[in-house]
């Protein structure tokens, strides 16, 4: 298989999956914060083999606390991947708000500069997106992940789909 082809079949399945979490976005936020799960799970166990295995590791207590901690964090969300969704959603939230709000913060540094505007509307967006987080936390923690997650899909799957068909374009 060429590897245009192969980059259009990876497209066209990434923007199927991202209709596919657009149209049922609950499914889609516990999907994500399972994956979450997994990945911190898989995560603080590496980290505590490899603190194990290295009996001169600098600052082994420290690390051996992320390390179960980050274990402890990816079991809570595997156990409980709906309250999961509604944290992972509070910390997107705020996570939003404050980037947002630092964005505007420093497009008042940048006036007169020809990225004013792109910093101004980047913090207005953040900003904005916080903030309805909050305004309808129960809507959001429901469905927050999933829309991001299918917005990320159908881009990425665009992106291929583009490069893709520009890859054919060349080969001829």
């Amino acid at each position: 298989m060429k590897a245009s082809t192969a980059l259009l079949v990876i497209g066209v399945l990434l923007i199927i999956g991202g209709i596919f979490a657009l149209a049922n976005p609950l499914a889609a936020s516990i999907a994500v914060t399972t994956l979450v799960g997994a990945m911190f799970l898989a995560s603080g166990v590496l980290q505590a083999w490899f603190l194990f295995r290295d009996p001169g590791a600098h600052h082994r207590l420290w690390n051996a606390f992320v390390a179960l901690l980050t274990i402890v964090a990816g079991v809570w969300l595997l156990a409980n991947p709906l309250a999961g969704t509604v944290s992972l959603t509070l910390m997107l939230g705020v996570v939003f708000l404050i980037m947002g709000i630092a964005r505007l913060l420093i497009s008042s540094r940048l006036s007169g500069t020809p990225f004013f505007w792109l910093m101004l509307l980047s913090g207005a967006a953040s900003t904005l997106i916080g903030v309805l987080v909050f305004t309808d936390f129960q809507s959001a923690a429901t469905s927050l992940l999933g829309i991001l997650l299918g917005i990320q899909l159908l881009a990425e799957g665009a992106g291929l789909v583009a490069i893709g068909l520009f890859s054919r374009r060349l080969d001829r």
